[in-house]
């Protein structure tokens, strides 16, 4: 009846708005094709009009593949404007379009998404029979595009009903489809494989796969969302918080509201943790009523359930924590409900999986001869590029040695002994204490980060923080510094090898501002540019022709050879790319003369990180 309803009022709205003369096809896939990519840019309202027109033109050319293209994205803008009723009973719809007309790539398409609106409202067990109608559709197909969404897709349903093994499973299958890197089933997939790690306590792993996930949209709302999920379980509330804020604040209302209600709920946890329970409980608040406003997503009303029962014990307010505990644990006891119908509904499906185990077993037979007289030469190769590979490992370690004690040379730490006691001989002993305080933690941040290859860049800013305020300590303030972002940035999400900065840094110190007359300036600016680092460093010294003529003590040549030893170093971590890698450059005022060095170091955007 509802399908029927639905039906109809797309049929009268259409009709106001159909065509004055027949229009051909392909005009009605190219609006498809732009609601399509409203719908990529997350603009369901400007998609719903443009597949509204499409389905206008598609019942005046009768053709009921395109209405059913049309309907399907009528869905997923529903879906996408947070009515997930509606949306389901939309797609359903088209779905019966598409086995009209025998179109199984849009049938399997309409089923995956059918799947994952199951899934946001908790209906697991509709989510699992769709999902399983998709995965049989694809099986042995060429597109792997939607197979290995399907298959991320139950591996996230299992997932979800405990079974970590059978999950585990599924995510390996869609990663053995190798699906290519930035594009949206690979986000998908390790954005999925992601949740299980940290629902399993693999807190590495998980980090690891959302690094991978963020190919491409490293800005993605989502997976920065589980970061910080990621974050909390470790109790580092402090970073957690700063995602969980930065979402809460970016999110929309309608468009973005499942991000915001995750953000909501693990800020309410966190200042729970701060016992600042007026934030807490607004929080808590927030998050249920969007939580009705979303579909009633009983996972979501459960956990906002329990974290006001948490925050009202914590507050002594018995009465109120046993309300929402009762409701937490009613809520608590359907989902378990549901995860019964989920398990016995798995049951059902093991005659498939051995089916699909018996189809393996053949293949792995058929191709048992290929690959044994394959076998040789996949031997000699194998050991050719380990060879490399170790040579290449055994390189960049003596590399890191040989940086970590160009950073920490003894005229180094000579200099910061002799400041210390210059400082005692003046009888400025506040000044003392506060150098060999700041050379102490610059000593602990060196070793704690030694044995590491990548670090964050929070982590790196820090140490180099600390380098440069003794610095300005120690030349008594003849240079002031400054660490840009561009906005949007997030320096605890990006990684680059260790103490890279510094020997630069250092280099524009003493080679340039040091000589200069009057205050000097150093700037460290930080931009992304097609998922590469760039970093300028900048200073107002006396420029590269003046510092070549100055005759260099040891300080400036133990600071040139850091420089040219974090110079391979960076190369070698963007795979050898030595040009691309580094860059000095004079600074010029506006008559042309020499106002300075900036150095452009580019740095590849690692995903995966020791």
């Amino acid at each position: 009846m509802l399908m029927r309803r639905i039906l109809l009022l797309l049929f009268c709205c259409s009709l106001f708005c159909l065509p004055s003369r027949a229009d051909s096809e392909e005009d009605c896939l190219r609006i498809i094709r732009a609601g399509n990519g409203y719908l990529w840019r997350f603009m369901p309202k400007e998609a719903w009009d443009e597949y509204h027109k499409a389905m206008a033109m598609s019942q005046a050319m009768h053709n009921d593949y395109l209405f059913a293209e049309s309907l399907f994205g009528v869905g997923q803008a529903l879906w996408y404007n947070g009515q997930f009723g509606l949306a389901a009973d939309t797609v359903g719809l088209s779905l019966r379009y598409y086995r009209r007309v025998g179109a199984k790539g849009g049938e399997g398409r309409a089923l995956r998404i059918l799947s994952n609106i199951y899934d946001d409202q908790g209906k697991y067990e509709e989510a699992f029979k769709t999902v399983t109608e998709g995965l049989a559709i694809y099986e042995g197909s060429q597109d792997n595009h939607t197979y290995v969404l399907l298959l991320a897709q139950m591996g996230a349903l299992y997932k979800s009903m405990g079974d970590y093994q059978s999950a585990l499973e599924y995510m390996r299958k869609a990663e053995s489809l190798r699906p290519f890197k930035n594009e949206y089933p690979y986000r998908e997939m390790y954005n999925r494989m992601g949740e299980l790690y940290a629902a399993m306590g693999s807190i590495q792993q998980a980090r690891r796969c959302y690094q991978l996930a963020l190919a491409g949209t490293w800005k993605s709302k989502i997976v920065r969302l589980k970061m910080g999920h990621t974050y909390l379980l470790e109790k580092n509330y402090d970073i957690a918080f700063k995602y969980y804020d930065s979402l809460y604040q970016e999110s929309s209302r309608v468009t973005d509201r499942n991000i915001l209600i995750g953000s909501m709920l693990g800020l309410g946890r966190i200042y729970l943790q701060r016992n600042d329970l007026q934030n807490a409980l607004a929080m808590a608040e927030g998050s249920l009523v969007h939580s009705a406003q979303w579909g009633n997503a009983r996972q979501n009303t459960r956990d906002g359930y329990g974290l006001l029962s948490a925050i009202y014990e914590a507050a002594g307010n018995d009465r109120k924590a046993l309300e929402y505990h009762k409701q937490y644990e009613a809520m608590k006891d359907s989902v378990v409900s549901d995860n019964f119908k989920r398990t016995l509904f798995g049951f059902r499906q093991e005659a498939e999986a051995g089916r699909l185990k018996a189809q393996r077993n053949t293949l792995i037979a058929c191709t048992a001869g290929v690959v044994l007289l394959g076998l040789f030469v996949v031997l000699i190769l194998h050991l050719r590029h380990k060879n490399e590979k170790l040579n290449l490992r055994q390189r960049a370690a003596e590399l890191e040695m040989k940086a970590l004690r160009a950073q920490m040379n003894p005229h180094f730490i000579f200099n910061c002994l002799s400041s210390i006691n210059h400082f005692i001989l003046n009888e400025e002993s506040d000044k003392a204490s506060e150098y060999l305080t700041r050379f102490s933690k610059l000593i602990r941040t060196v070793l704690v980060n030694a044995g590491k290859t990548t670090i964050s860049l929070e982590e790196e800013l820090a140490m180099l923080r600390l380098y440069l305020n003794m610095e300005q300590l120690r030349f008594r303030e003849a240079f002031d510094y400054a660490v840009e972002f561009e906005p949007g940035l997030h320096p605890s999400m990006i990684f680059v090898p260790s103490f890279i900065l510094q020997p630069f840094c250092e280099n524009a110190i003493w080679h340039g501002l040091l000589h200069k007359e009057g205050k000097g300036r150093l700037s460290i600016h930080f931009r992304m540019h097609d998922d590469v680092l760039i970093c300028t460093i900048r200073d107002n010294g006396i420029g590269r022709e003046a510092a070549a003529g100055v005759k260099p003590g040891p300080v400036e040549k133990g600071a040139s050879f850091g420089n040219r030893l974090s110079a391979e170093r960076l190369a070698l971590f963007n795979g050898n790319q030595q040009d691309a890698s580094f860059v000095t450059e004079d600074v010029r005022d506006d008559r042309g003369a020499i106002a300075g060095t900036k150095v452009i170091l580019r740095i590849n955007n690692k995903q995966v990180h020791d």
